[in-house]
């Protein structure tokens, strides 16, 4: 690789680390650094001392980063909106279909009675789901951590006192994300999925036994593979937007 070249990947890499959302200035930014290689000269030894000039590359990025850490912040918090929403429906959807039902003579279809409580679980799963993704994304980072169960916390909360005045769905739904996250640690995606039905059978059958609600084994195991549905479009969707989200700072893609 010849020093022009190496000049293109110190920027390339300065660009990328700045997490500038906006492609109009993450080209202006690029221009403005070849700007600074080019006044020094084409030579070798010109562009060396050039970049050596910028000081150390961790150092650049990292002010860079606090320059437009506001953007970077509120289009993260955008995607995450965005995950959640769609997560939801698809979970919606999947309780719709599963709960739909044709009623006597009539072909007037119903929800069945259960949908609403199934429902309100799903949408608890997800969001303790989202919770616990971005709590494990590599690299830990405390802050991230601490935000989003404290957002997870206050969001139960409000959901609590305004819609399902009940903390129920929220304890299960925590415990279902947790077993899942566990879950998925472990084996291949066939073995994950197995213990990941595994988990969500016994707990739905155990919460409704301390409870005392009828709740047999094949209710348990049919409510778990609705959840498992749920969680897996959860995870598709959450994949899918991480993926959006990095390709936006992608300098070989977004310019």
């Amino acid at each position: 690789m010849d020093e022009r070249e190496t000049a293109a990947a110190f920027i390339d890499r300065i660009v990328r680390g700045a997490r500038i959302p906006s492609r109009a200035e993450r080209d202006d930014l690029r221009r403005e650094l070849w700007t600074h290689f080019d006044e020094t000269g084409t030579s070798p030894e010109a562009i060396r001392a050039a970049q050596s000039r910028f000081g150390p590359e961790a150092m650049v990025t990292e002010s860079l980063r606090r320059v437009y850490r506001s953007d970077y912040i509120f289009l993260y918090l955008a995607k995450i909106v965005a995950s959640v929403i769609a997560s939801i429906a698809a979970a919606l959807l999947i309780q719709v279909v599963v709960n739909l039902r044709m009623e006597g003579d009539a072909d007037v279809w119903r929800l069945a009675p259960g949908f609403s409580h199934a429902a309100g679980l799903s949408v608890a799963v997800v969001l303790a789901l989202v919770t616990a993704w971005e709590v494990g994304r590599r690299p830990f980072n405390r802050s991230r951590a601490v935000a989003a169960i404290g957002a997870y916390a206050a969001l139960c909360l409000l959901l609590q006192l305004v819609v399902v005045h009940k903390a129920g769905p929220f304890v299960t739904a925590t415990l279902l994300a947790v077993l899942g996250y566990l879950c998925s640690k472990l084996g291949s995606r066939p073995a994950k999925i197995l213990l990941t039905f595994g988990a969500f059978a016994v707990t739905q059958y155990g919460t409704h036994l301390v409870l005392r609600v009828a709740f047999g084994p094949s209710r348990a195991a049919l409510a778990a593979a609705v959840l498992v549905a749920v969680w897996s479009s959860t995870v598709v969707i959450l994949t899918r937007f991480d993926h959006a989200f990095v390709n936006i700072f992608d300098t070989a893609n977004g310019g």
